[in-house]
């Protein structure tokens, strides 16, 4: 049910639709608390009495609660008032990468900046063995100050493999999915049009077809038809990213067909790898290491290592003078 300007969610006084898709509603409210405005989402109208959908906007809640990073969308608070569950998160000034693009390619530099921004997220939410699972355009946000934010965690998965001990929902399951395709078919990975796990990799290739559309104003395996779609993700190769008057550096082309390998372990395993390597084609100081990184880690076992075979060596020369 749509809701009207001035109707309340709670604390939340609505002052007017902002978006609306097949899964849900979003709207501008004000924070009579905070006296801030932010951003209501509910669930569409059309799927308010599906338990599946309640349990995946829940999920999508508790994920995002779960994460804290300036190129991800932030929750404040989520609830239920007159049997409408709400999401409220933080209010976007700006547009998504869709109209951002209007179908024309973007400045080399602009893409691949868009994209560091996208794997840094991407980073912390895979350090807590989220996946997200459905990049596209419209689920990259740019904002008026320049920022670039990750939305839309509702397809989202947890990988109890990643997750750390005691993340919220750390044990959950998302809702049944056998025999569907979960994802927008365009930017789908070829291990979720066969219905295999998806992990950090997955993320990977939909960053990859993002940042070939942004350099191109094509999809790298869009067809006519669902099935032919699907066809080329599992078979085909992308058309070169130069043409049409482009030049795109061949690092950078390296980099997208690297994101873009059939098989996930021919793609950067990591997302802050794909990060470090776009911030090195544009020439900047090394990315910060995002949260939950293994290199901290790996780093500190070989200061440790070091600093023990010092010592060893100290002593040995103490016992031998």
């Amino acid at each position: 049910m749509a809701l009207e300007q001035g109707s309340r969610l709670g604390a939340y006084e609505i002052l007017g639709l902002l978006a609306a898709g097949g899964m849900g509603e979003v709207y501008r409210a004000r924070d009579d608390r905070l006296r801030r405005d932010v951003a209501v989402k509910v669930i569409a109208e059309g799927l308010a009495d599906d338990p599946v959908e309640h349990t995946r906007f829940e999920q999508e809640a508790r994920m995002l609660a779960s994460l804290s990073h300036p190129n991800i969308l932030s929750i404040f608070d989520f609830g239920e008032e007159g049997g409408v569950r709400y999401a409220v998160m933080e209010l976007l000034e700006g547009v998504n990468l869709r109209a951002r693009m209007d179908n024309r390619p973007l400045p080399w530099r602009t893409a691949a900046a868009i994209a560091v921004a996208v794997a840094k997220g991407l980073a912390a939410a895979h350090a807590r063995g989220i996946v997200h699972r459905d990049l596209k355009p419209e689920n990259i946000f740019l904002l008026a100050d320049g920022g670039v934010k990750i939305l839309d965690f509702g397809l989202a998965r947890r990988d109890p493999r990643q997750a750390r001990a005691g993340d919220a929902s750390s044990g959950e399951r998302p809702p049944a999915e056998e025999g569907t395709l979960v994802g927008t078919t365009v930017y789908m990975a070829p291990e979720q049009v066969l219905g295999q796990p998806t992990d950090a990799r997955t993320d990977v290739f939909g960053l990859g077809c993002v940042l070939y559309e942004m350099l191109t104003g094509h999809r790298p395996f869009g067809r006519v038809g669902i099935g032919d779609t699907l066809g080329a993700i599992l078979n085909a190769e992308p058309p070169p990213l130069e043409g049409e008057g482009r030049t795109v550096p061949p690092a950078l082309a390296r980099v997208v067909l690297h994101c873009l390998a059939k098989d996930p372990a021919e793609r950067f395993q990591a997302a802050y790898d794909l990060a470090f390597a776009l911030d090195e084609i544009l020439g900047r100081p090394q990315a910060p290491l995002a949260a939950g990184s293994p290199w901290p880690a790996r780093i500190g076992l070989l200061l440790l290592g070091a600093a023990a075979g010092a010592a060893a060596v100290l002593l040995l020369r103490l016992l031998a003078g």
